[in-house]
């Protein structure tokens, strides 16, 4: 009977450890989920401003191009202007005694 007891005894007991890590294991696995909830929050936030300023390089990538377009436009024009100035001087030379 004391050898059964004993045995009894080292089950129950194998058995209060053995919930208590079953206690412990769940507990870190809500605390993993929690943290993976987070973790994944913040990678939202990283992709949301990724994208922000993959849009604003855009923005800023078409308003480069529109400032060269008008710069070699304006180029065009003051060459037209420069040329239109020479011959009116040239004809106004004509006309100088």
């Amino acid at each position: 009977m004391e050898e059964q007891n004993a045995g009894s005894k080292q089950i129950s007991d194998a058995l209060r450890v053995m919930n208590d890590s079953s206690i412990e294991v769940r507990k870190a696995s809500k605390d993993m989920q929690g943290k993976n909830k987070e973790i994944i929050n913040q990678m939202d936030n990283l992709r949301n401003a990724t994208d922000d300023m993959s849009s604003g390089m855009e923005e800023m990538n078409i308003g480069a191009k529109k400032i060269n377009e008008t710069g070699v436009a304006l180029d065009g024009i003051s060459h037209k202007v420069k040329d239109s100035i020479n011959k009116i001087g040239s004809q106004i030379d004509l006309f100088t005694v």
